[in-house]
């Protein structure tokens, strides 16, 4: 075991520790190891060299659960354009075009699913495509190998465990320690001695409870691929051999339940010769079951052009202000409508309002679909107004009464609105619909409920527009609607044991959960614990991402994983890092509490 030394030991280096190394935690790793490896700055001597310590479930580091190659298929895109992803600026861009040849030899399969039709050897990687998304897992799983690499080039020690768990920590008088579990051997052991510690664990699914818990049919998220088409094969083989034809009822319309609806509906699409989808045939082992994709607003994300040039006339940074002064510092969420209403009916030249998003004029799914893939300019327009309000991170200054009924009622028609789908999805849904694979319904905004039945099937009932209520049968259900942000709810035993603990502390306003880790009040990502005078800045641990609070309100785009990721390396970098002492990671085998023993 080595041996644990205290506060201020001299001749260490600071020990940086990066839970979950997906998107979030590679993009804080990256920016980390630049800014400690400067152009022109020497090779660190071990004596005074940092250390990087590294914690990530998957099998390989980078490209965390939504981009990792075996929670992915072909047809599942990136849910931004690629100009807009990557670890800083263009990069994602830049690194296709710097491995094109290697690329095509490698993975032809993710130039042509997103450039079909094209001659390999004439293709150019596109800013504005959305590429798959284990293509951008590769990306990122090369990007944190090269950041490794720079860091040990220059004398700082990198120890990545992959395929383990963080499954408890607390601060101690050496630092921070996590426990650690090898999800291969279930051996636990302790990592000491850690200064600073970031959270990014992702995005999460809470528990599921009732009889609905570990129900067979039942998958509480559209991933991996694989294991949802083999579930539901097992459940619907017993429908077809009586020639009944089986229903898949996947809950949410949005990136995920789209993956969903491409996962379930195996067969091929054929294109016209400019790339074009114009029709899907099944595979022909079977008929395939009957989708039918549900939401409550029963509309896909829509398909967008370029972002037009719009500056906000009506929702501008003086008039919130304004508002504020008339509420106490407060935002209203009436006022702040109203301001947006009168912004898109500007933009649109009075033919699209508020309302319009609310409730889209169009009787079917599949209507929007289509309209959206004639590249309306009023569309655009209001993708535009609607993704700057967002980007204005309104949601904040709400008053905590309003934070909920946002919640509630209008976060997902923003979310909808400001982030859109790939032209070719939009495409292969209408292709689904026509052969009659796919069907779509509104489940309204009052309650709706899932119910397992005692034949082995599934009961959804629903109220769409406050009518009567409407009972749909399905063989199996596939979750696939937004997170859920109660930590109470999450199914890490590290942010169990670390909320137990006091180590983080749920954001809480005037009595409204908004959900979400508490961050420190007076900026940046560093995280609140609790204390005997009430919530105060944790000297060892920051997050961003999913388990923060507002960031799905506010913040739902790459670019503000780069701002985050540079905030933090700010922190960790800068004086306040130097002061803090340096301490040397210990690993033993004890000093935390196992996730199964409790404390």
């Amino acid at each position: 075991m080595a041996t644990t030394t205290g506060p201020g030991t001299p001749g260490r280096g600071v020990t940086y520790c990066v839970i979950g190394t997906g998107f979030s935690g590679t993009c804080a790793l990256w920016h980390l190891v630049q800014r400690l490896t400067v152009p022109g700055c020497p090779s660190l001597p071990p004596p005074s060299a940092p250390t990087i310590v590294t914690v990530e479930r998957g099998p390989v580091s980078g490209p965390g659960y939504p981009y990792g190659e075996d929670n992915t298929q072909l047809a599942h895109r990136c849910n931004n354009e690629a100009g807009s992803m990557g670890l800083h600026g263009t990069d994602f861009v830049d690194w296709m075009a710097a491995n094109k040849a290697r690329l095509l030899r490698e993975c032809p399969q993710f130039v042509l699913e997103t450039h079909p039709g094209t001659d390999p050897a004439a293709w150019q990687p596109d800013a504005r495509e959305f590429y798959p998304r284990a293509l951008f897992g590769r990306y990122l799983r090369e990007r944190f190998q090269e950041a490794v690499e720079r860091a040990r080039a220059h004398g700082i020690t990198v120890r990545p465990y992959v395929r383990h768990e963080a499954v408890d920590g607390f601060t101690a008088p050496d630092g921070f320690r996590v426990l650690l579990r090898d999800l291969d051997t279930g051996r636990e052991f302790t990592v000491a001695g850690l200064d600073r510690v970031l959270l990014s664990t992702g995005h999460w699914q809470p528990r599921v409870t009732g009889r609905l818990a570990g129900r067979p049919g039942h998958l509480s998220a559209p991933y991996p691929p694989d294991a949802v088409r083999a579930v539901v094969h097992d459940r619907v083989r017993a429908r077809h051999a009586r020639g009944e034809r089986p229903r898949v009822f996947v809950e949410g319309m949005g990136p995920s339940g789209i993956d969903a609806i491409l996962t379930l509906c195996e067969g091929e699409f054929t294109y016209t010769s400019d790339g074009h989808v114009t029709a899907f045939r099944p595979a022909p082992h079977g008929t395939p079951p009957e989708v039918v994709a549900g939401s409550r607003s029963g509309f896909f994300p829509p398909v967008r052009g370029p972002l037009p040039p719009y500056e906000p006339h009506h929702l501008t940074e003086e008039n919130l202000a304004a508002i504020r002064r008339a509420h106490h510092g407060w935002l209203r969420i009436g006022p702040v409508l109203e301001l947006l209403d009168r912004e898109l009916r500007r933009a649109s030249g009075g033919a699209v309002g508020w309302d319009a998003v609310t409730r889209p004029p169009y009787p079917t799914a599949r209507d929007k679909l289509a309209d959206d893939l004639r590249a309306s300019a009023t569309g655009d327009l209001v993708h535009a107004v609607v993704l700057k309000a967002r980007r204005m991170r309104f949601y904040h200054q709400l008053v905590p009464a309003d934070k909920a009924v946002y919640d509630r009622m209008f976060d997902t028609h923003v979310i909808r609105t400001a982030v859109p789908m790939p032209a070719a999805n939009a495409e292969k849904l209408l292709a689904l619909m026509d052969a009659g694979v796919l069907t779509t319904v509104r489940l309204g905004y009052g309650a709706s409920r899932t119910e397992a039945t005692d034949d082995g099937a599934f009961r959804i009932t629903y109220a769409p527009d406050g009518g009567p209520p409407v009972t749909l049968r399905a063989d199996c259900v596939v979750r696939a609607r937004s997170q859920d942000s109660g930590l109470d709810r999450h199914p890490s035993p590290l942010v169990q044991h670390l909320l137990r603990r006091g180590e983080i502390v749920p954001h809480e306003e005037g009595g409204y959960a908004t959900g979400g880790i508490a961050l420190d009040p007076g900026g940046g990502y560093r995280v609140l614990r609790r204390s005997g005078a009430g919530p105060r800045p944790s000297p060892h641990l920051w997050s961003y991402g999913p388990p923060v609070r507002f960031w799905r309100n506010e913040k739902n785009y790459a670019g503000a994983f780069v701002e985050a990721a540079r905030s933090v390396v700010d922190d960790w970098t800068g004086a306040a890092a130097v002061a803090a002492g340096p301490r040397p990671v210990a690993v033993d085998g004890a000093g935390l509490v196992s996730s199964e023993t409790g404390r």
